[in-house]
């Protein structure tokens, strides 16, 4: 019961760095990879379930009875109304803990009107509730939880759209176009690309422009040059360096960026089998873009086709998204940890364990700061669209 199991890795590629194997949680492990013909899970009730997912929903909301407590806060009860957004990570989290719960896990979600007043009530009942993690899904501030939970040590999962190391036991749970950049930038260089000019979008706020040296840095890559995309032809100097350039990071498909790799092919800045990446904050316009052909995206997600995606589309008769992959890992995860280590398996040393986890939105694990890295899908651009060249890696 307290072992964990190790995740096969046949046909997966393997990022610059990274190690041969690792340990995964063997339970976590199934949430991805069975086809749809071969999965009989969730209520038959769908239409019923789908029904009972649109409707107001109510403050305080119970799931499963297992004595391990789950904690999930939420703002669908905002004064401007439920996001799509909020309503994915709460039936991800639903179907989690029917489907993984297995008696031990029960989950209790607090929705709130998103302010902090309400959000420090939510935690205080979760912490008098026992809850062994809570995770905020909420856009708002969580400076009052630690009070509201009595300052229990209770690891917290924040899943705010800017995903920032917090540390002392919150840890960030979502990954967005920064992070999405650099995985790109370390399969080109696990590609065999050395030489990299990186194009920035306008107005890049300095914590991200941090996290993407660090993240590049962290990957062995050293760009020949970083800079504005609308400036990339620079002085002299700077045309100096532009030569036999194999990789292109454009974290945005704006006319700057599109018009600076187009510079760099005319002037013959790059090498033939130059490798363009791009990030998940490119728009679905830009994919039929003549110029961002061939181009390589790394996407995060849930596996289409996973047990997870086909039991969230029978359930709630809408396909599952990255928000609804990531409420179903706040449940997965804690059920991964119990079943594995016991009902007090839960804290802040089991979650920091470099093997990581393995859920529905492939392999995550929380570096030092409380960051998390996850893997992600390879596409390329062909013909305007997305093509798989990739699948996720299920381990670090």
């Amino acid at each position: 019961m307290n072992s964990i199991h190790s995740v096969p890795r046949a046909g997966v590629r393997q990022y610059a760095g990274r190690a041969l194997g690792v340990l995964l949680l063997g339970l976590l492990a199934s949430c991805q990879g069975a086809s749809q013909d071969a999965i009989s899970v969730g209520p038959p009730q769908a239409a019923q379930a789908s029904r009972s997912a649109s409707s107001k929903p109510k403050p305080q909301e119970l799931f499963g009875s297992g004595p391990v407590r789950v904690g999930l806060i939420t703002a669908l009860l905002a004064s401007a109304g439920e996001s799509q957004r909020e309503r994915d990570v709460r039936d991800g989290a639903v179907l989690a803990v029917d489907e993984l719960g297995g008696g031990q896990l029960s989950l209790q979600i607090e929705n709130t009107d998103g302010s902090a007043e309400q959000v420090r009530e939510a935690a205080k009942r979760l912490a008098d509730q026992g809850a062994k993690l809570v995770a905020v899904s909420a856009e708002m501030r969580t400076t009052g939880m630690r009070e509201g939970m009595h300052a229990r040590d209770v690891p917290i999962l924040v899943l705010s759209g800017t995903p920032t190391g917090s540390g002392n036991g919150s840890f960030s749970f979502v990954s967005d176009h920064i992070d999405s950049a650099i995985e790109g930038a370390s399969y080109a260089a696990a590609a065999g690309r050395k030489r990299f000019v990186v194009l920035l979008p306008a107005g890049i706020a300095a914590a991200e422009r941090q996290r993407l040296d660090r993240g590049l840095a962290g990957h062995g890559i050293k760009p020949v040059l970083t800079a504005d995309a609308a400036s990339v032809s620079g002085d002299a100097s700077t045309r100096a360096k532009l030569k036999d350039i194999d990789a292109v990071v454009m974290i945005g498909a704006g006319e700057a960026e599109v018009g600076s790799l187009s510079a760099l092919r005319a002037n013959g800045h790059l090498a033939a089998d130059a490798m363009v990446v791009g990030s998940s904050q490119w728009t679905t316009a830009s994919y039929g873009r003549p110029e961002l052909a061939r181009s390589h995206l790394c996407l995060f997600g849930p596996e289409s086709g996973s047990r997870m995606t086909a039991s969230f589309r029978q359930r709630y008769e809408r396909a599952a998204d990255l928000d609804a992959a990531y409420g179903f890992d706040i449940v997965a995860l804690a059920a991964g940890l119990v079943r594995t280590q016991g009902e007090s398996g839960i804290n802040r040393q089991a979650l920091m364990s470099p093997n990581g986890f393995l859920g529905a939105a492939a392999a995550f694990r929380f570096e030092k700061d409380g960051s998390v890295r996850r893997t992600c899908a390879v596409y390329q651009i062909v013909d305007g669209k997305l093509s798989l060249a990739d699948p996720a890696p299920r381990s670090f």
